[in-house]
């Protein structure tokens, strides 16, 4: 009777999954994009040194119980990377001056530069000739959300796991390196009641702070995951 009732309670809430497992159906009325996702976990593996004041036990800390899914990641080989958690494709960056440069930046609004927005439309509609970076055409800036989630805090300068950071070098392609830098990257997300600021997200310790939309700030693109129709 107790199993029935919580199923009946997680149901009423739209609860369909458990904390660290997948979905094994989506949920009444979510997304058709949605398809299967798990929570990530953040990275840390290591326990922190610390004990319970009264009793003496070990502290339960994030290290400690490792919540979450464990990061994993797919190169594609086709210039981009998924993650198997969240189900989200990720744009490599590499360090050979193209379209896709780590080092490139972009203000997030303006009347009299390129923005944000004129690269991703470059990214979909000038690249493969035209159909799109790595064959798709629904690149998009991640929400801050979304930019967090490949942020491992088990690592630190940069922040993410080697997946997104490995192989280096002058003149390297999206094809033989993956490349991260640690200031900021700007997120779709804007600033609530703050028109002028969104939010950014900085790899060096995985920070979150809000920046000017003048700024220049660095770029990631991604496309699928959860997308209301």
């Amino acid at each position: 009777m107790k199993s029935i009732l919580s199923m009946a309670l997680l149901s009423s809430l739209g609860l369909w999954a458990t904390a660290a497992g997948a979905w094994e159906t989506p949920p009444p009325n979510s997304p058709p994009s949605c398809g299967s996702s798990t929570f990530p976990a953040t990275g840390q593996l290591t326990p922190a040194v610390g004990t319970m004041t009264h009793t003496g036990a070990t502290v339960r800390d994030d290290g400690f119980v490792k919540a979450g899914g464990p990061l994993s990641y797919r190169d594609n080989g086709d210039g981009t990377i998924s993650d198997l958690n969240t189900g989200l494709m990720w744009e490599k960056k590499s360090n050979d001056g193209s379209v896709h440069d780590v080092n490139k930046t972009f203000v997030w609004s303006s009347l009299v530069t390129d923005t944000v927005w004129d690269w991703i439309d470059a990214i979909n509609t000038k690249e493969g000739n035209g159909i799109g970076f790595a064959g798709f055409n629904d690149w998009r800036l991640p929400n801050v959300r979304e930019l967090l989630s490949i942020i491992d805090y088990g690592r630190l300068n940069p922040s993410v796991d080697p997946a997104f950071n490995n192989n280096v070098s002058p003149g390297c392609t999206v094809f033989t390196c993956s490349a991260t830098q640690t200031p900021p990257y700007w997120s779709s997300t804007t600033v609530a009641t703050v028109d002028l600021d969104a939010w950014t997200v900085d790899f060096v310790a995985g920070h979150v702070v809000a920046g000017l939309k003048s700024e220049s700030h660095f770029v990631r693109a991604v496309r699928g995951g959860c997308v209301m129709p």
